[in-house]
């Protein structure tokens, strides 16, 4: 998953760290779920397990599937489930417009 932004939250850089596995984030249960749009479900889960400590994942995956990626990691802070929130509805929001794509538009 090298196509997601960790932020190290003040901690060392890891660029020197061999790339590691990362647990499938089907393991979570989510704190929140955003929603459903173009057959993918948006939800938020947090993660204990991280060396930088606890943080917060807007996580993405088939609907009818039961794996979730990734697409953005921040601090499990308030202002850190602010932006979450925000990147949350924004992917969902793009989710949509995908999905009205789709089908006709209203006349």
């Amino acid at each position: 998953m090298t196509n997601i932004i960790r932020p190290n939250f003040g901690s060392r850089s890891r660029e020197e760290e061999p790339a590691e596995i990362a647990p499938s984030e089907e393991e979570f249960q989510p704190l929140h779920v955003y929603g459903t749009a173009a057959g993918y479900i948006v939800a938020l889960v947090e993660d204990a397990r991280r060396p930088e400590g606890r943080a917060i994942k807007v996580v993405i995956g088939s609907y009818s599937g039961n794996v979730l990626e990734a697409v953005a990691v921040m601090p499990a802070t308030d202002a850190g489930r602010v932006d979450a929130d925000a990147t949350a509805m924004a992917v969902l929001r793009a989710l949509e417009i995908v999905e009205q794509g789709r089908e006709p538009m209203p006349a």
